[in-house]
């Protein structure tokens, strides 16, 4: 048993001559309660049953006492506590108490955890697990080659011309607009994309629809 892992590059690297790489663990698949319930009911005397309903019942306090404005320490597992949102302010007295909900529980691993970790194994994922490396120039020299016979581009596409992956692609995206080479014409949740006058060859056809936008 080993921790997988895979190196992936560094975001601010993109498009340097310099590159840096970091590891990232990946997680193929995710275990379940009732994974866990019956590995522990295998090592004990309780039942899946009964350990699912405990399961359910810490979940269930722990909630309350996060609501109490507590924070949870689980020995052997970790921290919990309550973190919050509002719209920025410049004078707090005038935030309503209303304006501030909540955000997200947060966790930090217990010590005792983090020791059992300490001689973990790791080994290089031999899965596909992140996106083919791709330079902005031959990005745009595939996209160049697809608007020659298509109108429009989604995420999906752009994933399986240059072989990125969901989150890559969501980031090149990013990119695209932010250099004002690509333009969603659609909705924000549903995008559809265009090349902006004078990119991907398109500019005389793509001009009068962007200018309907």
């Amino acid at each position: 048993m080993a921790i997988e892992f895979e190196f992936y590059q560094s975001p601010h690297t993109f498009g340097e001559k310099t590159k840096k790489y970091y590891p990232k663990v990946v997680n193929y698949r995710t275990v379940t309660t009732q994974e866990l319930a019956e590995e522990i009911h295998s090592g004990s005397t309780l039942t899946t049953a009964d350990i699912r309903a405990t399961i359910d019942a810490l979940s269930y306090q722990i909630a309350q006492h996060l609501s109490e404005s507590e924070r949870v320490h689980v020995e052997g597992i970790g921290f919990f506590e309550v973190s919050l949102q509002c719209p920025e302010t410049e004078n707090p007295k005038e935030t309503r108490a209303g304006k501030v909900k909540f955000k997200s529980v947060n966790f930090r691993a217990d010590k005792a955890l983090k020791e059992k970790m300490h001689k973990a194994q790791t080994i290089r994922s031999k899965r596909k697990v992140h996106s083919s490396a791709f330079s902005p120039e031959k990005m745009d020299e595939k996209l160049t080659v697809y608007f020659q016979t298509n109108l429009f581009l989604m995420r999906r596409d752009l994933e399986q011309l240059c072989g990125l992956t969901q989150i890559t692609a969501n980031r090149q995206l990013k990119r695209l607009i932010e250099e004002k080479k690509l333009k969603n014409i659609a909705t924000r949740y549903h995008p559809v994309y265009v090349p902006m006058p004078g990119w991907y060859g398109k500019e005389a056809e793509q001009s009068s629809l962007l200018s309907e936008d």
